[in-house]
């Protein structure tokens, strides 16, 4: 709604959780691309798919950005302590905060990280192990 300034944002952005990114349809990159895209957007207001109306739109989409860029590194970190791993090793290092019925969610994630990670020459997967470049 262009006049009021106001997003409809389905689960692009969810109040209180960040979205699930599900490869091969999720990318990464094209998420946190998207972010950056909405932060240029004179928003007053985000309507998301789930909870209440949010007006902080910019303080919000940067929270997600931030959250995002954090848990990247956190595969970072967790490939360099881990070496060359699984999916399923990674993925209980880098979602240590995440509550066990949720890490079947955040593997998903963590497999469009590494993706992107890979992309962008970072690392590489051989027989479905991870390692850093």
């Amino acid at each position: 709604m262009r006049e009021e300034q106001l997003l409809f944002t389905g689960d692009h952005i969810l109040q209180g959780t960040t979205s699930v990114i599900l490869p091969p349809d999720g990318d990464m990159t094209a998420y946190l691309d998207s972010l950056q895209y909405l932060q240029t957007l004179p928003l007053r207001y985000l309507a998301p798919g789930h909870g209440y109306v949010m007006s902080q739109p910019h303080d919000e989409i940067a929270k997600l950005i931030a959250h995002r860029l954090k848990r990247e590194q956190k595969v970072i970190a967790g490939l360099q302590q881990l070496g060359t791993c699984e999916l399923d090793q990674l993925v209980m290092t880098v979602y240590d905060d995440v509550a066990s019925h949720l890490i079947p969610w955040a593997k998903k994630t963590l497999l469009a990280h590494l993706i992107k990670l890979e992309r962008d020459g970072q690392v590489v997967c051989h027989d479905d192990c991870w390692q850093i470049l």
